[in-house]
């Protein structure tokens, strides 16, 4: 009899274990589903018209807030009244993974590159692209609600060389 209370015992307790399982499982699925965009709602400060002017040329980036999972957005840089650069930014997140994908007419045969997020904290975003060589990182960082840091990061003759692009917003 006793082995008989034992036996049931650990079946109940197995059960009560299985049944625990299910309910954490549960559970990670709604946390996972309810905060699946939180880096993109922490990039909600970069919608907006930025600007850097230095002495050298000027440099603008705008971006949109599509939807939970994209922004998009353009960027150029004038030298005088010349365009120098242009380029076409999505910012997106697809499942898991939050990309940065830039198409530029200059590079790549003006096919978009993509860099895949490394790290966002502290209001600080980094994107790399290692097979990329020019830029193979680029970072924004939040410095207040109307000022950030943008660098690019990448390869010049074998060194590394960073760019800084401080921008504040338009109002």
């Amino acid at each position: 009899m006793k082995a008989i209370h034992r036996l049931f015992a650990v079946i109940i307790f197995i059960i009560m274990l299985s049944c625990k399982k299910d309910k954490q499982l549960i559970h990670m699925r709604t946390v996972n589903a309810s905060e699946s965009y939180t880096i993109m709602k922490s990039l909600d400060w970069l919608e907006g018209h930025w600007e850097r002017h230095s002495s050298e040329n000027n440099t603008t980036e705008v971006w949109e807030k599509v939807n939970d999972s994209t922004f998009t957005g353009y960027a150029y840089t004038l030298k005088g009244s010349d365009t120098i650069s242009y380029e076409t930014i999505q910012l997106n997140q697809r499942k898991d993974s939050v990309h940065y994908v830039v198409t530029t007419k200059y590079q790549n045969d003006q096919k978009p590159v993509a860099f895949a997020l490394q790290n966002a904290e502290n209001d600080n975003y980094v994107f790399e692209n290692p097979k990329h060589d020019f830029p193979f990182r680029i970072t924004y960082t939040k410095i207040s609600n109307d000022s950030l840091l943008a660098q690019i990061t990448g390869l010049h003759n074998k060194d590394t060389v960073v760019i800084d692009f401080p921008m504040v917003k338009k109002k």
